[in-house]
């Protein structure tokens, strides 16, 4: 693999002194037009079918739609893009731009969970259109059935034909400031939130990006990631375009329907930039066939990112183990930090440094100190917890620890919740300016500027980010965040026999993966019912969050710890949980965690 000059000696200043998106697509198709801008890699058939955007051909169908969209609405409204995948979504997002409209993807309705979250975007945004394709309409049916805020909407296709719109396009004034898309997140209360992501965050984020990763045109990107979500839209669609890097993408369903293609199509176009979540690693380590290793090389993958969920040290080894004999390098491994509040990228290590973690000791960690030991053999093995190190802030950004109660600065080694400041952190949430003001306009004393609460926990250890923690009690399952009074708000409604308000919902580490625990207090009367209590628990946890617990515990009422102004305490029920201690009534645990239903929805 060749060596990498300094970050500053490969970013050059164009085309990232560029304000907006816009300017960077115009750009790239007057000076390279027939390059390949994005290629689709489609697994409907067993034998995969490409289909490719060249800059020209991107810039050509954007302005189609730009023109399409300045017919039907006015600069600054919101769309919904609501494709299954493929370059129309890439093409609509670009059309948005173009047309100095707010995109707002998302995935499409085609369930009745789905259909219920994407009604409350529509509402919190005041979306008026909705671009997908044909396809996806068809499968729609009859839109007029749909909730109010969908019925009402003006829906396009745009995988039809538009030729001839590019001429009826008509160039936008657009700035840095202004909002370039809404990133929508599930909030404490069940009701999404939309981060407003402007085109200065993106500008400054995708350079960032490169920077950091070093990028060059020269690298070949592939992804399967969801491009609905932050990591796939901003890091695997938008990231390489602006370094000018052909990137070629699959669905996230192609991938968990069998993972060794994503590792193939790494080998056989010779990429150099790829990644995913933790769990994503894992499942490759799990699915990939000794003889289908043997058809790989690795040796080009230079950049294997992973972000987005607890990064697990076993297994970033056990990846680099098992796939080191198809050429592929640990050094490639790249854990990294970040979130939809920051566009996306927080922190990550120079490319081709070995990845670095901090061994802790459990159980002063638990008392809120931290003692870093030499290695896990400095303690008993219950004892010594790895922290994978997630790098360095990018250039432009800054990160601080600090008391999550008083917001005072900690040192280095202190234990603390992660604030974030510089370009890349979002403008706020869409129309919630008391949640805005509490987590993006937070003061440091000591430190200049705004910054943003992430909600979770870490520490500084020679400058660089280790994530411990969340002060909040998300859930995350294969890089998705879960909220746990949602799922609880859930369990309460799926049987007559809920207590409702008597049940707690947390996360346990099992067999190297987050997963999900139910503890629900049930009268005794209720027993001989527990295994349809239990099926109807999991079965509304399935289809409304697209999770599969591991475990359901029916307790005795008046079990579970509670506060002294009667408020469910998490902690004490999963200690009591992990100890068996709880006064079970009747438990399920599973052998075989499924990984989704199928639906792309579950990333």
């Amino acid at each position: 693999m060749p060596n990498h000059a300094p970050a500053s000696l490969l970013v050059p200043e164009w085309p990232y002194a560029c304000a907006t998106l816009v300017e960077v697509a115009h750009a790239h198709a007057a000076r390279t037009p027939a390059q390949p801008a994005y290629t689709f890699v489609d697994y409907a058939t067993e034998r995969a079918c490409e289909s490719t955007l060249t800059h020209e051909s991107l810039d050509r169908r954007a302005r189609q739609i730009g023109a399409l969209l300045q017919m039907h609405g006015s600069p600054g409204a919101r769309v919904l893009l609501l494709y299954p995948g493929g370059l129309d979504y890439v093409a609509a997002f670009f059309g948005c731009l173009y047309a100095g409209m707010v995109a707002v993807p998302a995935y499409p309705p085609l369930n009745a969970r789905l259909h219920t979250r994407l009604g409350a975007v529509a509402q919190d945004c005041h979306a008026k259109i909705a671009l997908t394709d044909a396809p996806t309409l068809a499968q729609m049916g009859d839109l007029t059935r749909l909730c109010h805020p969908l019925a009402s909407m003006q829906w396009f296709a745009t995988d039809g034909a538009l030729d001839g719109l590019e001429h009826a396009w008509r160039k936008t004034a657009i700035d840095r400031k202004q909002l370039a898309f809404l990133q929508y997140t599930s909030g404490s209360s069940g009701t999404p939130k939309g981060v407003t992501v402007t085109h200065g965050n993106l500008m400054a984020n995708v350079r960032a990006i490169a920077e950091q990763g070093q990028y060059v045109p020269q690298d070949r990107f592939f992804s399967w990631l969801p491009p609905y979500h932050d990591m796939g839209l901003i890091g695997a669609i938008l990231s390489p375009f602006c370094a000018g890097m052909p990137a070629a993408f699959m669905t996230p369903l192609t991938f968990v329907r069998r993972p060794s293609r994503w590792l193939r199509e790494i080998s056989t176009r010779r990429c150099t930039i790829s990644g995913a979540p933790n769990f994503a690693y894992e499942l490759c380590i799990e699915k990939v066939s000794d003889s289908e290793i043997e058809e790989l090389d690795l040796s080009s993958w230079q950049v294997a990112f992973c972000g987005a969920e607890p990064i697990k040290l076993a297994t970033l080894e056990r990846f680099a183990e098992r796939f080191a004999a198809c050429g592929f390098d640990r050094r490639s491994l790249y854990p990294c930090y970040g979130m939809a509040e920051t566009t996306l990228m927080v922190t990550g290590k120079q490319r081709r440094d070995t990845f670095k973690a901090r061994i802790i000791d459990k159980e002063a960690y638990a008392r809120d100190q931290l003692a870093i030991v030499a290695s896990a053999e400095d303690h008993a093995a219950d004892r010594a917890q790895a922290i994978v190190c997630c790098g360095a802030a990018v250039p432009g950004h800054s990160v601080a620890i600090v008391d999550p109660v008083t917001l005072a600065s900690l040192p280095e080694d202190a234990v603390g919740e992660i604030l974030v400041a510089g370009p890349s952190v979002a403008a706020g949430y869409w129309q919630r300016e008391t949640e805005t003001l509490a987590s993006f306009r937070v003061r440091i004393d000591g430190h200049e500027g705004e910054f943003l609460r992430t909600g979770d926990l870490g520490f500084l250890h020679g400058g660089e980010v280790h994530v411990s923690g969340r002060l909040k009690d998300l859930i995350i399952v294969h890089g998705v965040n879960h909220y746990p009074q949602d799922i609880e708000d859930t369990v309460n409604q799926c049987h007559e026999a809920i207590r409702p308000d008597c049940g707690i919902c947390f996360s346990i580490e099992h067999e190297g993966e987050e997963r999900l625990v139910v503890v629900q207090e049930v009268g005794r009367r209720d027993k001989e019912n527990g295994p349809q209590i239990i099926q109807a628990i999991r079965d509304a946890i399935a289809n409304r969050h697209d999770i599969h617990p591991h475990a359901v515990a029916l307790v005795e009422r008046g079990s579970i710890n509670k506060t002294t102004s009667g408020k469910l305490s998490r902690r004490p029920c999963r200690e009591d949980f992990l100890g068996n201690e709880l006064k079970v009534v009747t438990q399920w645990t599973s052998a075989v965690v499924a990984r989704g239903n199928g639906a792309v929805a579950t990333f």
